[in-house]
């Protein structure tokens, strides 16, 4: 146990080991009911006692595990810590032990973490999220950051909004709202833990990284860094209202509730059974975030990342610089999103869908099923394993790297770009491939006992990279103020590339020059085809 002597709290009961002290299931927004907007947390000085998780928000209770078959390694896990509707925003903090001997204006900067798992599962007790060893990295290297790990409401409470719902008062994005509030609790309370509340970057990772892309579209000047991790907008798409309201319907029908009117909408949401919302609505709906006016004003599109104006994005003004990672093949968690109980015959559906999507541009179809071996006489068209990987590359150039680039390359202020090469070592479907997760699980050092001595030699990089990114250093020359330099991680090794060849990064630029001309389709036309893919269209 440790005890810290908050000036607003009171006297906070961590956990320390390792010199690291955790404070954990710190609640940070209060909840009128699970589609209330949530209300930042005050306090009395009369301290609390963080020593345990506090539970997850709505989400399947087998989430962790889904989550560990996809790195596909494990790792100890604490108790179950429960789930609530009402008190699972909460947040956990790793302190570094100089903390304890800070004075005046001294601070350390804070690292903030949002996690990914498609707005739909996700929790900040989950093992491979523990921050304690990236902050004790930090220690060791000499340049001490406190992290932070938050929870937000995922699925329905955190995304379903319909007419009934928002004529009853509560606004859709609940689960982008609660991150801000998150970080306005931050802004308010880290001094205390030793943090700079003027001194914090964002990270997040998958619909995480997309999370900490959206706070660009924010006016406060919250974060000074952005860290997003296999994953920017507009991975994940966002969903115009009228388009919600349908699935708001959807949903109703899969609870049961199919007809009901419209003024028992809200009271029977209030108090469906909370395991309903994960045994009874199917996995694949798209529980998504939605273009409100507010939180997310408009569409955020390709072509949008590539101009980035002022007005689309007033956040940008205040984010000094952004750190943008891409895996070779993050798109491997598309498999997992559908893609594997179509595997049969999946060329052919893959063809006629592109087809469709391209309709008027069949020079470029063609272009794209031959460099995707995808056509109807190659190798892949005649195996469905083949033909599976060729479609993931198809949409981990489209959905994953094309967006990172552009996101990179027109960012107003400083950006750096990591190609994340480094190959899954660990048994299953994705062994020897960069897979989804995988820089995550490198990141927290949490699995560096399951590494070889080369990449456990990368990951200790990798974490010192974005300590330094976190502390304000330029970690290698920035991507858009040179010939696009790159950093690569590959082989136990890391490499800066200027120009990024294909050769170096494993990052093919045929995406661009299949959509440059005017007669060519545009790149949010092909992110198109990889959404009406997936949606079986």
């Amino acid at each position: 146990m440790a005890t810290l002597a908050h000036p607003v709290i009171g006297q906070v009961v961590g956990q320390a080991s390792e010199d690291i002290t955790q404070f954990l299931g710190i609640k940070y927004g209060s909840l009128k009911d699970r589609f209330a907007e949530a209300q930042l947390v005050h306090y009395n000085g009369k301290g609390l006692v963080a020593t345990r998780y506090g539970p997850q928000v709505i989400s399947p209770p087998v989430g962790v595990d889904l989550e560990l078959g996809f790195i596909q390694a494990t790792l100890p896990k604490t108790d179950f810590p429960g789930t609530s509707d009402s008190e699972g925003l909460h947040l956990n903090i790793s302190v570094p032990k100089q903390a304890e001997s800070i004075t005046g204006d001294e601070a350390f900067p804070v690292l903030v973490f949002i996690h990914g798992g498609g707005f739909a599962i996700g929790g900040n007790w989950w093992p491979q999220y523990n921050t304690a060893k990236l902050v004790k990295l930090s220690q060791n290297v000499g340049k001490p950051i406190i992290a932070v790990n938050i929870n937000y409401r995922l699925g329905a409470p955190g995304f379903l909004t319909s007419a009934e719902l928002r004529a009853s008062g509560y606004k859709p994005n609940n689960g982008l709202r609660d991150q801000r509030l998150a970080l306005s609790w931050v802004k308010n309370y880290i001094k205390g833990f030793g943090g700079d509340p003027d001194n914090v970057t964002v990270a997040g990772e998958s619909a995480g990284g997309v999370s900490a892309g959206y706070l660009l579209l924010d006016e406060k000047p919250v974060p000074r860094r952005l860290i997003c991790l296999g994953g920017t907008p507009p991975l994940m798409g966002q969903l115009p209202l009228s388009v919600a309201d349908g699935v708001a319907q959807g949903v109703l029908a899969s609870l049961g509730h199919a007809g009901i009117s419209s003024e028992d909408v809200t009271k029977t949401l209030l108090h469906t059974p909370v395991e309903d919302f994960w045994t009874r609505i199917p996995p694949g709906f798209p529980i998504f975030p939605v273009i409100d006016g507010e939180i997310i004003p408009n569409e955020i599109t390709l072509a949008s990342l590539a101009d980035q104006s002022p007005s689309m994005f007033p956040g940008a003004k205040h984010v000094e610089s952004i750190f943008v990672v891409n895996s070779k093949l993050d798109a491997s968690i598309m498999a997992y999103s559908g893609l594997l109980q179509r595997k049969k015959g999946i060329a052919a559906s893959f063809r006629d869908s592109l087809a469709k999507t391209l309709d008027g541009y069949p020079a470029a179809t063609t272009a794209i099923l031959e460099h995707y071996r995808l056509e109807k006489d190659s190798v892949a068209a005649d195996n469905d394993d083949e033909a599976l990987r060729s479609i993931l590359l198809y949409i981990n150039d489209v959905a994953f790297s094309v967006p990172a680039v552009e996101l990179a390359a027109h960012f107003p202020n400083k950006s750096y770009v990591l190609a994340f090469n480094e190959l899954n070592p660990w048994d299953g479907l994705f062994q020897g491939e960069a897979s989804h997760i995988l820089d995550v699980a490198f990141l927290f050092q949490n699995f560096n006992g399951q590494l070889s001595p080369e990449q456990q030699k990368v990951a200790v990089q990798f974490g010192t990279d974005v300590i330094s990114f976190v502390s304000g250093e330029e970690v290698w020359p920035a991507f858009n103020r040179t010939e696009h330099a790159m950093a690569v991680y590959e082989k136990g090794s890391r490499k800066i590339v200027e120009p990024p060849s294909e050769e170096e990064t494993g990052r093919n630029p045929f995406v661009f020059s299949v959509t440059a001309g005017p007669d060519a389709p545009s790149k949010d036309l092909l992110f198109k085809a990889f959404g009406d893919f997936m949606a079986g269209h």
